[in-house]
C-alpha cells in the first residue's frame, strides 16, 4: 500500500507541480511502473524473443470461428504470426512475417498480393507488440509519449498512454491505476474503403510466467463489436531465434 500511496503522490506532483515536468515525463513513469509491475525490467528484457500460442474464437462474416494462433517475435523488426482456423468443414492457415522493411503473407500456401492498406494493419499488429513488452517504449527515443484523459475499464480507473513517434499510428496504452497492468490497447486502422476503424484490445487473467506477468485472456472489438476472444496455451523465451523463421515462405 506505501508504494501506492507513494506512487501515487509521485503522478499528482508530475501532473500538478506548477509545470515541473513535460506530459512526456508523466507518460514515462506510468509505464517505468508498469514495467516493475510486469516483472521489472531484468525480466522483460528476456523476452526480445519469444514464442507465444493461444487458441479462441474469430467473429467472420457474422460467424463464430474457433481458431489456434502461434506469434513469434524477435525484436525490434522480426515478426511472425501464424493462425489456423477451423469451421468444421475447411481449414485455412494464414501466416504473416514481417523481416525488417519486408513482409510476406501466405493463405494455405498460397502467396498473397498486400494492399496499403492491409500493409498498414500488419505493420501496426508488429508495433502493438513492440509497444507490449513496455520496455522498448522507455528505451527506443523514436517513441513519443504523452499523458491522456483517465478513463474506466472493466469499471476500474485506469491511467492513459499515448504513443506516437516515427511516422506510426496512434497507439493508446491504458493501465490499471491501482495495480499498473496493462489492461486495454487501441488504435486506428484504415478498413480498405477510405474510413478510419477503432480498434480495442482488452487484457486480463495475467498471470506470473518465467518471472513476468503475462495475459492470459484477450478479447478485441472493431468499432464497438467484438472480433475476436482468445486465451494463452503457452509461452516460451528464446537468447535467439533462428533467422530462418522469418524468411520468405
Amino acid at each position: 500500500m506505501r508504494t501506492l500511496i507513494v506512487w501515487t503522490g509521485s503522478v499528482l506532483l508530475l501532473l500538478g507541480g506548477a509545470g515541473l515536468a513535460s506530459a512526456q515525463d508523466t507518460a514515462r513513469a506510468i509505464i517505468e511502473r508498469a514495467v516493475k509491475v510486469h516483472g521489472g525490467a531484468e525480466a522483460l528484457a528476456r523476452i526480445h524473443a519469444d514464442k507465444v500460442k493461444f487458441k479462441g474464437t474469430l467473429v467472420l462474416r457474422g460467424h463464430t470461428v474457433p481458431f489456434v494462433a502461434e506469434t513469434t517475435m524477435q525484436l525490434p523488426t522480426q515478426y511472425k504470426h501464424v493462425i489456423e482456423t477451423n469451421d468444421g468443414v475447411s481449414k485455412t492457415t494464414i501466416v504473416h512475417i514481417i523481416n525488417g522493411d519486408k513482409v510476406y503473407v501466405t493463405i494455405n500456401s498460397q502467396p498473397l498480393k498486400l494492399d496499403g492498406a492491409a500493409l498498414s494493419e500488419i505493420r501496426t499488429g508488429l508495433e502493438v507488440q513492440r509497444a507490449q513488452r513496455l520496455l522498448p517504449l522507455l528505451q527506443d527515443k523514436s517513441y513519443q509519449l504523452a499523458v491522456l484523459d483517465e478513463i474506466k475499464v472493466n469499471d476500474r480507473p485506469a491511467l492513459g498512454v499515448q504513443v506516437t513517434g516515427r511516422g506510426r499510428k496512434e497507439l493508446r496504452l491504458y493501465f490499471d491505476k491501482e495495480i499498473g497492468l496493462l489492461v486495454r490497447a487501441e488504435f486506428k486502422l484504415d478498413d480498405g474503403k477510405g474510413k478510419q476503424v477503432r480498434q480495442h484490445y482488452f487484457f486480463g487473467n495475467f498471470k506470473d510466467i518465467g518471472g513476468c506477468k503475462r495475459f492470459t485472456k484477450v478479447k478485441a472489438y472493431r468499432d464497438g463489436k467484438e472480433i475476436m476472444e482468445a486465451e494463452l496455451l503457452d509461452a516460451k523465451t528464446f537468447d535467439k531465434i533462428d533467422e530462418a523463421e522469418f524468411a520468405k515462405p
